[in-house]
């Protein structure tokens, strides 16, 4: 399998574990205020997932132009 492709796939990963931190970040907001304790946690979860997922997606368009 090629590095794109590899690449590919990982950003297929990387994009459903977003959509599931987004989410997760939703159904907090919903409960609110039960568990705002954990509003960083679930937060930074979901940062950091987008921002995982943006750099893939930076590396995937750098390996295109090349």
């Amino acid at each position: 399998m090629s590095d794109r492709e590899l690449l590919k796939a990982e950003l297929k990963k990387l994009s459903a574990k977003a959509l599931q931190a987004k989410m997760d970040l939703h159904d907090l907001s919903e409960e609110l205020p039960i568990n705002w304790t954990s509003i960083m946690v679930v937060a930074q979860k979901a940062h950091d997932a987008y921002a995982e997922l943006e750099r893939k997606s930076h590396d995937l368009k750098a390996l295109e132009v090349n």
